[in-house]
């Protein structure tokens, strides 16, 4: 999922790049714990979804964030 990608460089204020699934969030140029959320919280309104904060603190890698919001979108 781009979008998660994309959203990343956004908010860490990079230029676009496809980061590989396998990157740790903390290996993300210019990441912080407010960057994060900010990047949850626009994803969540990208696919009108609500991520649970508990959910959260699974997050360590880039597909952790795809995994969330794969399982939060409604089944078609």
């Amino acid at each position: 999922m781009s979008a998660v990608s994309d959203m990343l460089c956004r908010v860490c204020e990079r230029a676009a790049v496809a980061l590989p699934q396998d990157l740790l969030l903390a290996d993300v140029p210019n990441i912080d714990s407010l960057r994060l959320l900010q990047t949850i919280a626009l994803l969540e309104e990208q696919f009108s979804i609500e991520i649970d904060v508990v959910a959260l603190e699974r997050l360590h890698r880039v597909r952790d964030i795809v995994k969330l919001i794969s399982d939060a979108l409604p089944e078609e």
